[in-house]
């Protein structure tokens, strides 16, 4: 059985697909981002990590406001772009 079509957004497939894979890279990225600052974290204070000790990381209350703020600021950089007012290109 064949999976069902996805939704088309736009008349061109191609910008449907486009978006998609940035949606992709850019969720991809923030989880290695946000993995790397938990590795950074765990090394700092207990000069080494392990996979173990990375899951089992919690953040306190103050570090996860901060990341929801640097969180919002990489989505409003990385797809900002989807939002703003454009202009047909001149020849």
């Amino acid at each position: 059985m064949q999976p069902a079509p996805e939704p088309a957004f736009f008349d061109n497939p191609a910008i449907d697909n486009l978006i998609a894979v940035t949606m992709e890279l850019g969720a991809e990225l923030w989880v290695q981002r946000e993995r790397m600052r938990i590795i950074e974290k765990i090394l700092a204070e207990k000069g080494v990590v392990t996979a173990e000790l990375i899951e089992q990381y919690t953040p306190s209350a103050e570090e996860s406001a901060a990341v929801r703020a640097e969180r919002d600021a990489f989505v409003q950089r990385l797809f900002g772009a989807f939002a703003r007012e454009t202009v047909k290109a001149t020849p």
